[in-house]
């Protein structure tokens, strides 16, 4: 299966480009520069031959009054365009420019000469254009014997250049020929080294695939440095895996067994009431309550089932719901249980003032229905119950507080493990679980602690406090309302037009 659309690099090639292109940038400026350096040298070896035919030719000049002679045989300059391999021109001028001798085409020199030369006479070299070739100019200041005294002339001599440029190119040529095979070699050794450390990845690669489908045990390949934190994410995301998975096949073999258990319990109260072992109203009662144990286990799994999926979407981060509304709405549908155990009640929330929270209406209904219906489960008769909801910032602080008998440090250590921490005669042991799932997927903290002894109860009750962030009313767009079952309450509720008041206690009986 194609997992990345379109032609995908190997990390192998992707490192051959890389390294070969950063190599034939660096060979290209190298040979720019080289080819700059040797030009650079022609023309100083070049210059020097240049400067010595203008000094040849100024030795040959004299001045017979106000003409000047030029005694350098035509021999001369054949053997100069011999040196030189290009063809020569000279032109001889006074000081102003004038033309005295030579080519008369060829450009005046502009009488600037540098005032420090590399070389033992007061000249100066230009490039320039002449009879539509580009040359290489040469002007000499060169004193002229006049019978009297000297006088001071400019002698230019200007070469053809593409002799020049003709060694330059040869010489790149020769460099490119010597670096395009330096590069091939490079080429096929980086392509051989890159294969070479690549290997512990194809270790890496083959041991995964030879392993057999259901293992998940820690890789074991020695791996280089930087591999080590691949290795390692993989260990660990492979040890979870194990774990989840294990998790999920012990809840399946535990549900199973506790959805099995009832079921039997069930069959065997019909049998021994078809076979009159029993009253009828005991074997209905009877039937009864493990049809409820059974109906409530159910539905904890499925909401356990629920609770993941939801989590899993993770598409609610948009939901807000009111908190205390809730609250009010789960202590009127739990009336009954609290007027059947004769438990007082108290509801303690910021009055006037509505807490919200982002969170999934269905999620909080659910982890506040799970805390109320253990605190009611595990406190006795004429005990008590409450729900306080604090804020501290930004922070909301619900908790669930019953006069019960607590929890031991044998229990309190497998509170959160699925059928571990049930009491078989009243739950399942994953309300609980349940409430943790639901506060890991809302982003909310979950802690559990024994409280204080009550006054004369000698308990010392439970107190399990969620810890969430709180919204901003003028941040709210939209509130989820609880949807609550107030429309189907039985007869025994309060009004449903009285809902519980915040920070009231009442004593359901």
């Amino acid at each position: 299966m194609r997992l990345w659309p379109g032609p995908v690099l190997s990390i192998r090639r992707r490192l051959a480009v890389l390294i070969l292109g950063a190599l034939v940038t660096f060979l290209l400026i190298d040979t720019t520069l080289i080819y700059r350096s040797t030009l650079d040298s022609i023309n100083v070896a070049h210059d020097r031959t240049l400067l010595v035919s203008a000094r040849a030719i100024g030795e040959t000049l004299r001045f017979s009054g106000d003409r000047l002679d030029v005694g350098l045989p035509s021999a001369t300059l054949d053997v100069f365009e011999a040196v030189m391999r290009g063809r020569i021109v000279y032109r001889v001028s006074d000081p102003d420019g004038r033309f005295l001798a030579g080519t008369a085409e060829l450009p005046a020199h502009d009488g600037a000469f540098p005032k420090r030369s590399p070389y033992a006479a007061l000249a100066s070299f230009q490039d320039a254009q002449f009879d539509g070739e580009a040359v290489r100019v040469v002007a000499l200041l060169h004193p002229v014997y006049d019978g009297a005294g000297y006088r001071m002339v400019t002698v230019q001599v200007a070469e053809n250049v593409e002799l020049r440029r003709s060694l330059a190119k040869q010489g790149l040529i020769a460099t490119l020929d010597r670096q395009i095979i330096f590069l091939m070699l490079l080429s096929v050794l980086i392509w051989w080294l890159i294969g070479r450390g690549l290997r512990p990845l194809a270790a890496l690669g083959d041991e995964l695939r030879k392993r057999p489908p259901d293992s998940l045990a820690a890789l074991t390949t020695p791996a280089p440095r930087e591999l080590r934190p691949i290795v390692e994410a993989l260990n660990e995301v492979m040890g979870r895996l194990k774990g989840f998975l294990e998790n999920r096949q012990r809840f399946v073999r535990d549900a199973s067994h506790q959805l099995r258990t009832p079921l039997a319990v069930l069959k065997a109260q019909v049998q021994n009431a078809q076979r009159g072992d029993v009253a009828a109203s005991v074997a209905l009662h009877d039937i009864a309550q493990s049809v409820d144990r059974a109906t409530r286990l159910a539905n904890q799994m499925l909401a356990l089932a629920k609770v993941a999926q939801m989590e899993s979407e993770g598409d609610h981060a948009g939901e807000r719901t009111e908190l205390v509304a809730l609250a009010r709405d789960l202590a009127v549908e739990c009336s009954p249980l609290l007027a059947a155990k004769s438990l007082d009640f108290a509801l303690d929330a910021p009055p006037d003032e509505a807490v919200l929270v982002a969170a999934h209406e269905w999620m909080l209904r659910e982890l506040l229905r799970n805390l109320l219906s253990n605190a009611i489960r595990h406190t006795p008769p004429s005990g008590a119950i409450g729900i306080d909801i604090a804020l501290a910032g930004r922070t909301v602080l619900l908790a669930v507080w019953d006069s019960g008998p607590g929890v031991d440090a044998e229990r309190e250590a497998r509170l959160f493990e699925p059928f571990a921490s049930g009491d078989p005669n009243r739950g399942s042991g994953l309300g609980l679980v349940i409430c943790r799932d639901i506060c890991r997927a809302v982003g909310a903290r979950l802690t559990v602690r024994n409280r204080k002894p009550a006054e004369g109860s000698g308990h010392p009750g439970l107190r399990v406090t969620v810890e969430m962030s709180r919204v901003e009313t003028s941040a709210v767009t939209a509130v989820r309302e609880p949807q609550g079952t107030t429309a189907q309450r039985p007869a025994s509720e309060a009004d449903p037009q009285r809902p519980l008041a915040a920070g009231a206690r009442t004593e359901a009986t």
